[in-house]
C-alpha cells in the first residue's frame, strides 16, 4: 500500500518478526522500518524502526485476544486523551525523559482500526511495552535487542509530534481527543 503523497503520513512497512526471551517467556514482536512524508516528499531526519505485536494482521476482536498487530491501512491520527499517554501535557521533566515508570507519556492515536482501539504511537522500553500500540526505535539488530526509552523511542515520538505541529501550524489541535489535520500512518505488511 503505497501513500498517496498528500498532507503528512508517517509510512510503516512491515518486514519481519523477530522472537525474544522476556524473563523465562519466549515472545515475538513485528518490526518494521518507518519514514515521514509531507506531500510524498521524505522528511529528513524522520525515519527509523518501529516495532509492534507479532502478527498475523488482525483488527477484529481476536486480535486483541491474541496480542497481534492490527491489519494494514490508512489511519488518521488524532491526539491522544489518556491517562498514561497524551499528546498535548505528557509529561516533560528531566526524570519523565529519563524514567519510563512516569506518566502521562508522550502518544498519538491512530483512530478507524476497526473494532480495535487505543491503538497508538509511543514510547516503549525494553522488548515492548503495549498490546496493539507501535514503538518507534533506533535499529533492533535481532529479538534480543532492547527498545531504548530515554535515548531513541521518546525522542522519536516527541519528533513525530513536532512534526505533526510544524506541519498543521495554527490548525494543530489545541487540546487532545481530536483529529490532526491531514495527518495519517499508512501501514503496509512486506513480510
Amino acid at each position: 500500500m503505497p501513500i498517496k503523497r498528500e498532507g503528512l503520513e508517517i509510512l510503516i512497512e512491515r518486514i519481519e518478526e523477530q522472537a525474544g526471551m522476556v524473563g523465562a517467556v519466549q515472545r515475538r514482536r513485528t518490526i518494521g522500518r518507518y519514514a515521514v512524508y509531507i506531500d510524498g516528499v521524505e522528511l529528513a531526519g524522520m525515519s527509523g524502526t518501529m516495532a509492534e505485536q507479532k502478527g498475523p494482521s488482525d483488527s477484529t476482536a481476536q486480535g486483541n485476544v491474541h496480542d497481534r498487530r492490527i491489519a494494514p491501512g490508512r489511519f488518521p491520527l488524532w491526539t491522544q486523551d489518556g491517562t498514561k499517554y497524551k499528546t498535548i501535557g505528557y509529561k516533560n521533566t528531566p526524570a519523565a525523559r529519563q524514567d519510563f515508570a512516569i506518566k502521562p507519556r508522550p502518544g498519538i492515536e491512530l483512530k478507524e482500526t476497526g473494532v480495535r482501539s487505543e491503538i497508538l504511537i509511543h514510547p516503549a522500553s525494553g522488548f515492548l511495552s503495549s498490546e496493539g500500540c507501535i514503538h518507534p526505535s533506533g535499529p533492533l539488530a535481532n529479538g534480543n535487542s532492547r527498545i531504548d526509552h530515554a535515548g531513541e523511542s521518546r525522542p522519536r515520538v516527541l519528533a513525530l509530534i513536532e512534526a505533526m505541529k510544524g506541519y498543521c501550524g495554527a490548525a494543530f489541535p489545541a487540546t487532545n481527543g481530536h483529529r490532526i489535520p491531514d495527518c495519517w500512518c499508512v501501514i503496509d505488511d512486506l513480510l
